[in-house]
């Protein structure tokens, strides 16, 4: 039998630290490093450690690491809403992320429940997660604050109202709110409706509606409509109110608060016998992959949600600062058919 560093077989006795750190060629300190602070070690160490620890079998003991340092290497995100597609890029970003830096990513789904959020909350705790990213129903509860208190940071993924003390990163919403109103008002459109959810990012949009109507040369009208919740049925409930309207009180232009209201609009109106965009033009917020799927594609506000889940990962593990996500984020308007170029109006 030759010696070496030959992968051990099955049944051969358990793989230590000191094995992964001679088949790398690295410290037992490097190795420990790896797969308890990710952060301390080089993306190349990282990479040959991870190579050799695969080749090996390695398996560390994750209930003896969590006593040593008190936290696992998972990070919890807590979502207000899976069904809303935006969240699952939100996801898709900050699960990349944390695989790139050696940890693992628990989501949780409060489908708009603030109950089933504190609930959440509290499971992340007795999971020992080492952060979380929070993109919450509305405000961010106080047993989120009190884990951030208690030793554990999260990352708010969205806008929150007046002066506070923890990380919050956001597209600019009031900014997107503008470039959509602007761009139905550039159109002709006068009689402009909001219809959005009652949310503290939705909060700017209309904002940003509302200054681009305040700034417009030529007078227009607002109507604005609250919704429990953004989904498409709710979208479509508010289309078949409007159906029942005169014709001369339909608006010509809408901006919905995310695209899943939009798109439920789009439905139910061409439905009722709605012309899009000739009789009416719509715009949507987020662009989710569906939007440009629609019956009649929809114009919306891009903004880089898988970004930002990226973003809230690095800000938890201190590999970036949240100063420095600032203009980072910033909208942009998607122009499809259920609007049209300012030039194509009239022609």
């Amino acid at each position: 039998m030759t010696s070496g560093s030959a992968p051990r077989k099955a049944g051969a006795s358990a793989v230590t630290v000191g094995d992964v750190a001679r088949r790398a060629g690295v410290s037992r300190a490097t190795v420990s490093y790896t797969f308890t602070q990710p952060n301390r070690v080089s993306p190349d160490l990282r990479t040959r450690v991870l190579a050799a620890a695969d080749e090996l079998g390695y398996v560390g003991n994750e209930a003896a690491r969590r006593l040593r340092v008190g936290h696992s290497l998972a990070l919890g995100l807590m979502v207000s809403s899976m069904g809303n597609p935006v969240y699952a890029e939100i996801a898709a970003g900050a699960e990349a992320e944390a695989a790139a830096h050696g940890r693992f990513v628990l989501v949780a789904n409060s489908d708009e429940s603030a109950t089933r959020e504190r609930a959440y909350v509290n499971f992340f705790e007795s999971q020992q997660v080492s952060g979380i990213v929070a993109a919450p129903v509305g405000d961010v509860p106080t047993e989120l604050i009190g884990l951030r208190d208690r030793g554990t940071p999260f990352v708010l993924v969205g806008s929150v109202p007046g002066r506070h003390n923890y990380p919050a990163i956001s597209g600019n919403n009031e900014r997107g709110g503008h470039l959509a109103a602007s761009h139905l008002l550039a159109q002709g459109r006068r009689r402009l409706l909001f219809v959005g959810g009652a949310h503290p990012q939705v909060d700017l949009r209309l904002a940003g509606v509302e200054r681009a109507v305040a700034e417009s040369p030529d007078p227009a009208e607002l109507e604005i409509i609250r919704t429990r919740v953004q989904t498409a049925k709710v979208g479509e409930e508010v289309a078949r109110t409007l159906l029942g309207r005169p014709a001369t009180e339909i608006p010509d232009g809408i901006v919905a608060g995310n695209d899943l209201l939009a798109l439920g609009l789009l439905h139910r109106l061409i439905m009722g016998g709605v012309h899009v965009p000739e009789d009416l033009s719509l715009v949507g917020y987020d662009d989710i992959e569906f939007a440009d799927f629609a019956i009649v594609p929809l114009t919306t506000i891009r903004h880089p949600s898988a970004a930002l889940g990226a973003s809230a990962v690095r800000i938890l593990l201190g590999l970036e600062s949240e100063r420095n996500t600032e203009g980072r984020f910033e909208p942009e308007l998607v122009v499809r058919a259920s609007s049209l170029p300012a030039a194509e109006v009239g022609a």
